[in-house]
């Protein structure tokens, strides 16, 4: 009678083995499409209070403007204009302090945000999930 050979499983282990490669590698660019849908929502989001924020802060300053202005057209001396310009020259330093202090504060509340939405998707991530990306 005569003998065969023994079947190997190695192919069978390896082709298990692949698979799960290929699953936990579908799993990672899930995940990192996942991020990538809210990252750019924050993107953009972050960039519109910054704008929205200096655009304010330009209108404060045009209509301060326009109030020294009409206090400038009510004097009736000199002295009188100079003080005016002054106390507005005062001001001024002040108003792009607070302004610089507020968008220093709103970039700060974006980048901890953003900080926060990225943290998120990794840590569900297995160790070498991790080490993968």
């Amino acid at each position: 009678m005569p003998t065969t050979k023994p079947v190997s499983n190695s192919f069978v282990e390896d082709q298990v083995g692949a698979t799960a490669m290929v699953d936990e590698g579908m799993q990672i660019v899930k995940a990192q499409l996942a991020s990538a849908t809210v990252l750019p929502q924050k993107i953009w989001e972050t960039q519109l209070a910054m704008v929205s924020e200096v655009l304010a802060f330009m209108g404060r300053r045009m209509q301060a403007q326009a109030e020294l202005y009409a206090q400038l057209a009510r004097c009736k001396e000199i002295a009188q204009a100079v003080d005016v310009q002054q106390d507005f020259a005062k001001c001024v330093g002040g108003a792009y302090a607070d302004e610089a202090e507020r968008l220093s504060t709103l970039a700060r509340k974006n980048m901890d945000a953003w900080t926060e939405i990225g943290s998120q998707y990794p840590s569900s991530w297995t160790g070498d999930q991790k080490a993968a990306a």
